[in-house]
């Protein structure tokens, strides 16, 4: 367990760290999108100042996204660039502003490596719900990073759990159904999260989820969505 001295989040920065067990299916796929729409949704001048980062509890360093997770974000509309599994670290869990992970396993380990995750770890999931149920409004305004904190504690007084609604599935060493189930997920709750805390507009977070519903778009060979056009 970290002692924090060095794992502490930067006050002009805003960093979103997913997270699963690999590295390649589940947190790729959420690095994938929410590194796009950061850039498309938030002003420049904020999207310049928030990273996004993925990392796996049991990631293998180097091993490529799977190659379904990386269609499936080319697909979205997402930067689909060959990206590779890093391994989880107490350091990257003290410098997140937001932890997404794929499970509440998961995010209970997080926070038992490092407690002072508490108030900002959630399972994507449940990330999804909370932002609906926090109905959080940017209105179009200027935002910075500590207005994204801000929203990160609102997030964490709505933030309900406890069932496998929580989690989603991890497709490794499954059949194709388990990628389109994944997506099903993942996806409308990262949607609902980048509403709320992006800017994301409603109509695009509705196309969102049409294309996750939908396992033939889902492995297109051409972009399907592009929000913020």
């Amino acid at each position: 367990m970290s002692d924090g001295t060095d794992s502490v989040a930067s006050p002009e920065r805003f960093t979103i760290l997913c997270v699963c067990a690999g590295n390649i299916h589940r947190s790729a796929l959420a690095e994938a999108l929410l590194q796009t729409w950061v850039q498309w949704y938030l002003p420049s001048a904020v999207a310049t100042r928030v990273d996004v980062r993925s990392a796996g509890l049991i990631a293998e360093a180097g091993v490529p996204m799977g190659a379904t997770a990386r269609r499936m974000a080319a697909a979205l509309g997402a930067d689909d660039r060959i990206r590779t599994a890093t391994t989880l670290t107490d350091d990257l869990i003290g410098r997140a502003d937001l932890i997404l992970t794929a499970t509440r396993r998961q995010a209970d380990e997080v926070v038992r490596r490092v407690p002072s995750a508490l108030r900002t770890v959630f399972t994507m999931r449940q990330a999804g719900r909370a932002a609906d149920e926090a109905r959080i409004d940017l209105g179009g305004r200027t935002i910075d990073a500590d207005d994204l904190r801000a929203i990160v504690g609102r997030l964490a007084d709505h933030r309900r759990g406890g069932t496998e609604e929580d989690d989603v599935i991890d497709p490794q060493g499954r059949g194709g159904d388990a990628y389109f189930l994944m997506a099903r997920q993942e996806v409308p709750a990262l949607a609902a999260l980048a509403q709320a805390l992006l800017g994301m507009s409603a109509a695009d977070r509705a196309a969102y989820v049409r294309v996750a519903a939908d396992s033939d778009t889902l492995l297109s060979e051409r972009p399907v969505h592009r929000g913020g056009e």
